[in-house]
């Protein structure tokens, strides 16, 4: 099982298109490489949401940007994160019960 899955953007631009498109690859490449193992059959994030995130407490950002980690923004509108998510597991071979 992956579990409490999220990506700390704390050291990446400020530019939110950029840091989603740093996290969404992230997410796909992380994905892409665990989900190879058949063993693996549950990817749990920490969360949904950014508006929720425990990073806005215990990790903010230094320019107290809002932090962006998960696959859906604080609207709940899903980001590009989401799409990465998505795609990785379209990719992955299907597991039998």
């Amino acid at each position: 099982m992956i579990t409490e899955l999220d990506v700390t953007d704390e050291k990446l631009p400020y530019d939110i298109e950029m840091r989603d498109r740093i996290i969404a690859k992230t997410y796909e490449d992380y994905l892409s490489t665990v989900l190879a193992e058949p063993a693996v059959n549950t990817v749990i994030t920490w969360g949904i949401s950014d508006k929720y995130s425990w990073l806005s407490d215990f990790k903010p950002r230094p320019d107290k940007a809002s932090v962006r980690p998960l696959p859906f923004d604080a609207n709940m509108n899903h980001k590009l994160g989401w799409n990465a998510i998505a795609r990785a597991f379209d990719n992955t071979r299907l597991r039998s019960q």
